[in-house]
Parts: structure tokens; sequence; C-alpha cells
């Protein structure tokens, strides 16, 4: 895939995701921008599982991720191969939707 920034934000209004509870979008090239994007959709009430490895996100896009509102039904996350560091551990770390992972 190479789904970019611009890609999310597409994505990030689309309400047909209103019912979408699997969102697999690894391998891509979505960066802090593009998870700025995603955090501010409000389709994604249903999601429980995202897998954002192998992109281009760092700890400005955790920031951005972490304050999503819209993610309190998701249970699983897969993150690596990004550019994460601890404080963007320490941001997910805070974020009130981590409580359901499994």
């Amino acid at each position: 895939n190479n789904i970019s920034d611009k890609g999310m934000q597409y994505l990030s209004k689309c309400e047909f995701l209103k019912n979408l509870t699997h969102l697999h979008l690894s391998n891509n090239s979505i960066s802090d921008i593009g998870m700025e994007y995603f955090s501010e959709c409000e389709f994604l009430k249903q999601l429980n599982m995202i897998r954002l490895d192998n992109n281009n996100i760092s700890d400005k896009g955790m920031k951005y991720f972490s304050k999503c509102e819209f993610l309190k039904q998701l249970t699983w996350i897969r993150l690596d191969n990004n550019s994460i560091s601890d404080k963007g551990v320490e941001y997910l770390s805070k974020c009130e939707f981590l409580k359901n992972l499994t």
C-alpha cells in the first residue's frame, strides 16, 4: 500500500466507516499529520482493532492518537516499526481508551 497523510485525511471524513471494527494500515506512508487527521475522525466509534505498524509515526503522532475521543472500543493496537520513543509511550500511557486493550 501507499496510503499517505492525504489518504488519512480522506478516511477521516468518510461516514461509511461508522460500522468498521478492524482497520489495517500497516506498511504505508502515514506520518504524524495523518495521525492528526485520524484523531479527528468521529466515524471510528466501533473500531476495536488497528494496525499502524511500518509507517512514519513519531511521538507527535502518538500525542494526537492518545487524545482521540472516538477510540473507546479499541482492544488491540499494533505500532511496531515506527519512530516512537519513550515520550510517545508516555502519551499512550495517559490515554483513557487503553484500559480496554487486551
